[in-house]
């Protein structure tokens, strides 16, 4: 970013997300000055730079040796930043859908299907900010409508000691800035156009425009695809899906001391449920049509040089519609939920003498409303005659006279938060204090106080950051079917031994919100000039950690809470700085997750989770020994070419499946050969085989002469077969996905 002094030496940089940088001053006739400036607060800052008259007979020679490597000096959280270029390179057979394996890119997250991810053995608690704004409910495709990354000016995602200004599903935070038009000169634009295999194709344009006080950015995308979602096997069978997004961000600076922004996206999916081949025989052809829209709108007032003002009002929808089909088995089942939430997030940031103190709140109202039904529809399924069938569902099977179960219900939830956080800086250390007042009343009424402390300690003379920290968090439940999987009714869907193992009764068990002591010990270090290491040990002790139920093989999942779990690990990050052409990073990381039953909440139908409700600690299937992502990028010169490869591997997930089991499974028996199977007790369970996935890339990238662009991604390379689960106690099956050739054209307007 490039800004212009006035007379006074006054400048501002718009849109900038926090995060340290170089400033680098030039005046015609002096020598150039830089120094380091961490951005921390929207205060503004005063930076002195000196700068000197060259010598007479003094010449300066500037080489392109590339950027040094930056430490972050004085900051005790963990996180990693994802900037423009990282993100438009990021290879995809649908770019606009990537946003999910740009963020497991980082360390501490294990893949899922359909873009689901684990953060350091938690299940799927973490959310996005998107300009101040907290998304509470899941935004991948198995729920929602996926974010388009494309709208981000840069990520922050932040896996370690995370600030009290964020809470509700705070395992990791992914804070995301968007871009802005404000001050980006005449109208500008692009449109890109892209296709896959699998009859994948994608359309975007997007357009700016801004001087110093008003400005403009939009995009527009679609996409389609007969590979919408990770098939249940490899066959891919029904599995086609379609998307609309669409993005608005209006700034306006009405003064020097105040501006006003509004941010916009709304987006839709029409996709089918992928088929099991007893279900395509069937003639299955069950459809989930997905709709979202937000809006917020945020003001920024400067009442003094050292003192700002926040305010941001927001609003969210979000519906989730199945329609079942007459050849649906072997159960049909519809679902009709919204999630919606509205509300108010003040702060108030200043800065004095070594202090840098904010303090604010969110007060969130959240109607919901659910809808569910289902009837059996294979005389083979639950039969009467079968000792092991579930009497509790003999009503609703409408092969032997029975009718629907239907559930209906509505609720206004209310979420309000308060939180005071100052960070202290004074010589090499950084101390960073808060705590953060949580109250919730979905399903039943919670709150929790929260400490979070953490410090860093900069060693200058051998370019080390050390850094520890002590966080406690409060994860609300996840709101997909929260109504109906806390209430009386889906209780007396259990069989009698699972009524009995969970002391039942005629009632309810309320999915609860889960609690956290959060520990990380890291250090950050220099290696020469263009490396840098973060490397992280981490425990989280759970009470009542957060997983989910699935219903058969509908796509439907139920939230649930568990007595309590330990979570423990490592994660490593290593930075390669731009230069000479060359970038890119290595991300490591290994989760141990000890669940320990019985759990709350969910939707059991058969006894074959009984052993796992009634019995001791087991790992869950969120735990991985290791997972890695690699990649790197190299500039051909000035030329526009790039070259890029990208290599993931995992160990593989925890199973519950048992190939022994599987061999009469016509839907399941082809996964055999990737399950490997232990018998080391519940410390060894059956896991997926591990996988290693390359991706190539070759790309030009437009410059003002040559505005024409593309890129062409060879994903999974050597087309290597996978699962990410089979049949695992709460999840289902899904395969990953096979060699697959991308390209997209950029014309930049």
């Amino acid at each position: 970013a490039v800004a212009v002094t006035g007379a006074d030496g006054g400048f501002t940089f718009v849109n900038v997300p926090f995060n340290p940088y170089t400033l680098s001053v030039t005046l015609e006739g002096f020598s150039p000055a830089s120094r380091g400036v961490d951005v921390r607060t929207a205060v503004p800052r005063t930076v002195t730079l000196t700068l000197k008259l060259p010598g007479f007979s003094e010449s300066v020679t500037v080489r392109g040796s590339g950027s040094p490597v930056q430490l972050e000096t004085d900051s005790s959280a963990s996180h990693v930043d994802i900037d423009q270029s990282f993100i438009a390179r990021a290879p995809a057979a649908v770019a606009s859908r990537a946003m999910e394996q740009i963020v497991t890119s980082t360390p501490g997250f294990a893949k899922d299907e359909n873009g689901r991810f684990h953060f350091q053995g938690a299940h799927s608690q973490s959310e996005y900010v998107i300009d101040g704004q907290t998304i509470s409910d899941q935004t991948g495709a198995t729920f929602s409508n996926s974010i388009d990354p494309g709208i981000a000016r840069s990520m922050e995602v932040i896996y370690g000691n995370v600030p009290a200004e964020f809470g509700e599903k705070m395992g990791a935070v992914i804070n995301l800035t968007t871009r802005s038009g404000l001050r980006s000169g005449p109208l500008h634009g692009a449109v890109t156009l892209g296709a896959a295999r699998f009859s994948t194709w994608e359309a975007s344009a997007d357009a700016g425009w801004g001087d110093d006080r008003l400005g403009f950015f939009a995009s527009v995308d679609a996409s389609r695809s007969a590979r919408f979602l990770d098939p249940v096997n490899f066959a891919g069978l029904h599995d086609g899906g379609s998307t609309a997004r669409g993005f608005l961000r209006l700034d306006w600076s009405a003064s020097p001391s105040g501006s006003l922004r509004l941010t916009a996206l709304a987006g839709r999916t029409d996709r089918d449920v992928p088929n099991t081949f007893t279900q395509q025989q069937a003639g299955q052809d069950q459809r989930v049509h997905t709709r979202d829209a937000n809006a917020n709108l945020g003001w920024q007032k400067l009442l003094s040089d050292a003192a700002v003002l926040d305010v941001l009002l927001f609003a969210r929808t979000s519906s989730y519609d199945l329609v079942p089909s007459p050849g649906d088995t072997p159960v049909s089942a519809s679902s009709r939920r919204s999630l919606d939430n509205a509300g108010l997030a003040p702060s108030l940031s200043w800065v004095t003498g070594v202090h840098e103190i904010k303090v604010g709140g969110t007060f969130k109202r959240i109607p919901i409303d659910e809808r569910f039904s289902f009837g059996i529809t294979d005389p083979g399924f639950n039969d009467p005659a079968d000792p092991a069938s579930n009497p509790n569902l003999e009503p609703y099977d409408l092969t032997r006279g029975g009718g629907p179960f239907l559930f209906s219900a509505r609720r206004t939830g209310t979420y309000w938060a308060l939180y005071a956080q100052d960070t202290v800086r004074t010589g090499h250390l950084t101390v960073n204090a808060g705590v953060r007042f949580d109250h919730n009343d979905l399903p039943v009424r919670e709150h929790q106080l929260e400490p979070r402390v953490g410090a860093a300690y900069f060693v200058e003379s051998t370019g080390t950051v050390l850094r520890a920290s002590y966080n406690r968090v409060f994860y609300t439940p996840e709101l997909e079917n929260l109504l109906f999987s806390s209430s009386p009714q889906a209780a007396l869907l259990a069989p009698p031994a699972i009524r009995a193992a969970r002391a039942l009764g005629g009632g309810e068990l309320p999915v609860l919100s889960e609690r956290q002591d959060a520990y990380t010990l890291g250090v950050q270090q220099a290696i020469g000039s263009r490396l840098r290491l973060d490397a992280d040990l981490w425990e989280r002790r759970a009470a009542l950690p957060g997983d989910q139920a699935q219903f058969l093989d509908t796509g439907i999942v139920f939230p649930l809470s568990f007595s309590h779990g330990r979570l423990h690990g490592w994660d490593l990050r290593l930075d390669l700085a731009a230069g000479g052409g060359w970038r890119g990073f290595l991300s490591a990381g290994h989760t141990r997750a000890v669940y320990v039953a019985p759990p709350s909440g969910g939707l059991f139908l058969d006894t074959e989770a009984l052993d796992l409700l009634t019995g001791g600690p087991f790992l869950i299937d969120h735990d991985q020994d290791l997972s890695l992502q690699a990649a790197v990028t190299r500039d051909l010169g000035a030329t526009g070419f790039w070259l890029g490869a990208n290599v993931r591997y995992d160990s593989g997930l925890v199973t519950g499946a048992d190939p022994a089991e599987l061999a009469g499974d016509p839907d399941n028996a082809f996964a055999i050969p990737f399950i490997r199977v232990h018998t080391g007790g519940w410390t060894a369970p059956n896991r997926v085989a591990s996988r290693t996935v390359w991706d190539l890339s070759l790309g030009y990238d437009p410059g003002p002469l040559h505005p024409f662009g593309f890129q062409v991604d060879v994903l999974n390379v050597f087309d290597e077969r996978g699962l990410y689960n089979l049949l695992s106690v709460f999840g289902g099956t899904h395969v990953i996905p096979p060699r697959t050739v991308a390209a997209r054209a950029t014309w930049r307007l």
